[in-house]
This record gives C-alpha cells, structure tokens and sequence, in this order.
C-alpha cells in the first residue's frame, strides 16, 4: 500500500485516510465489505492524488457552488477561479484541492490539518479533520477556525460516494428541496414534492437528482437489496443535505453540508441558507457518524 495512506482498524471496522488528496477517505469497510465507493489502490500516482476518485472528501471554507465564483461579504469583493469540474462557478471550497497535514495517528484514529494563509480566499484559517473509528462506525469531524482579524462566511461539507445507486433505498426526513437552476445553482426553497419524499425508503434508481434538501437534521438511512448491512448517517452540524444520483453511474451521493448552494448569495437570511458568519478566532463544527447496522 502506498506510503501517503493512512490506515485505521477496529474490530471489523477499517479505513484508509489520503491525507494528500485532499483529506480525502480512500475506503471505509466492515467484515471486508466496502460501505463507501473505494478507491482503486492499484491506480496511478496522480489518480492517488486526486479526491474525486476517493470515498469522500472534505468541504471547506465552504460547499458545492459560489456563482461564478464571486461575491461580497462586509463591503469585500472575492473573486475565486472557477472550479474545472463545474465552470463558471466554484464548488466545494479549497481544502479538498490541497494536501493535508497529519497531526495525529494511532490504531483507530487520526487527525488532519490545513493551514490556509489569505489568497484568493481572503480570510486565513485552519481546518481540522478527525476520523474515528468505534465498535459500529466510523465518525467524520471537520472544524473551521477563523484566523483573520474580521469576520468571515464560514461553510463545512462532507462528499461521501455510496456504491450501488441502482440497488440503494434512502430513507430521511427532509421536508424542504431547492429548485434548481441547469447550472443547479438554487432558486427557491420548496416543499418536497411526493416523488423525492424519503420520510419512508425510496429506491433511488429512478430519480436524477442534484438537489439540495433542507430541514429535519435527523438520521439519514441507506441500505441496498443485496446488501446484509446499511448505513445510519447521524449527523450534526448540518441541516441540509445535497443528494446527488447521476444517470449515467452506478453510484451515488448524500452529503452532509452547513448550507445551501450558493448561500454567501442568497437573499434569505441564514436561518434558511445556513450560512454562518465566524467571528475573528471562532469555530464551527460539522460531524457525521457512520454507523453500520444489521438489516
């Protein structure tokens, strides 16, 4: 196995942590079956350096898209280079784009850092990941520390890969979804239609989504017909989630995310978007346990 993975145990449980790649998650599997899409550990070295090919990978100062990349925060104009994976916009912040420091690693656990001094993002801060594994699950932690001596728009994210997309059944209660533009920027907050209600299991195979769903902070539940065990999200720091089936691939996306697309633009306030604004020296916090079950 290649040197720049970390790899974590307990009892059954296992992960591999790509601190180079993002602070990407390489592969979390239970008695040996892969519960997040893995990366292929035979891959090239520049695949191993890329997150998309990861099981999932952090989202920070903020997640999915910034339209065209621009926005004013407290008289401040940013402008960020648009993202390749979604020209013209930026998506998903900068720490999955850069490589991680290992601050800590034991059988069970590490601990990832990124230092991030005032560029194109103007604000510096620190983020913190921490992987945990325990006798059931797998829990991810990000923190967002403020460094700048003035207030900044904060945003944490997580981007797991589920394998499966045409076996897999989801089950949530989230009672709001974003219309969206075909650049899937957001344009309104709606309730949810009947066809995309998760309050009981639906099979995700029919539905093309790329949507983000808010409200009802509570579990998220996903099992597949093939499948012995499933995945209960317990999540905390995040009232939205965006839910991503591509057509055209065999698996899908449930991320927990702080806030909606967009949202140092929106007009709603933040108790809708989620946007936070963080103090100078202030910290937010999003984590998400990953806990198999027995079906």
């Amino acid at each position: 196995m290649r040197s720049a993975f970390l790899t974590l145990r307990h009892g059954d449980l296992s992960a591999i942590v790509a601190p180079e790649a993002g602070g990407s998650l390489a592969a979390f599997s239970a008695g040996g079956r892969h519960m997040l899409r893995p990366f292929d550990l035979r891959a090239t070295v520049a695949e191993a350096a890329n997150p998309l090919a990861m099981a999932c990978y952090p989202l920070v100062p903020f997640s999915n898209r910034i339209a065209q990349g621009r926005f004013t925060f407290n008289g401040r104009r940013v402008a960020l280079t648009p993202d390749p994976i979604s020209p013209p916009h930026a998506i998903h912040g900068i720490g999955w784009r850069r490589a991680w420091s290992v601050e800590a690693v034991s059988e069970s656990e590490a601990t990832l850092s990124l230092r991030h001094d005032a560029g194109e993002w103007p604000w510096p801060f620190t983020a913190r990941e921490s992987f945990a594994l325990d006798d059931e699950a797998l829990t991810i932690t990000l923190t967002l520390t403020n460094r700048a001596g003035e207030a900044m728009p904060g945003g944490l994210g997580l981007h797991p890969f589920f394998p499966g997309r045409t076996r897999a059944r989801l089950e949530a209660r989230l009672p709001f979804v974003w219309d969206a533009a075909p650049d899937r920027l957001p344009l309104r907050r709606v309730a949810v239609p009947p066809a995309w209600d998760f309050s009981t299991p639906r099979a995700l195979a029919p539905l093309a989504l790329d949507h983000c769903f808010s409200g009802g902070g509570g579990p998220v539940l996903i099992d597949w017909e093939d499948c012995p065990l499933a995945l209960r999200l317990e999540r905390q720091g995040s009232d939205h989630l965006v839910i991503y089936t591509p057509q055209d691939e065999d698996f899908f996306c449930v991320e927990p995310v702080s806030h909606v697309p967009d949202a140092v633009n929106r007009p709603e306030g933040a108790e809708v978007t989620g946007l936070v604004v963080l103090a100078p020296g202030a910290e937010m916090r999003l984590s998400c346990r990953f806990a198999v079950i027995a079906r």
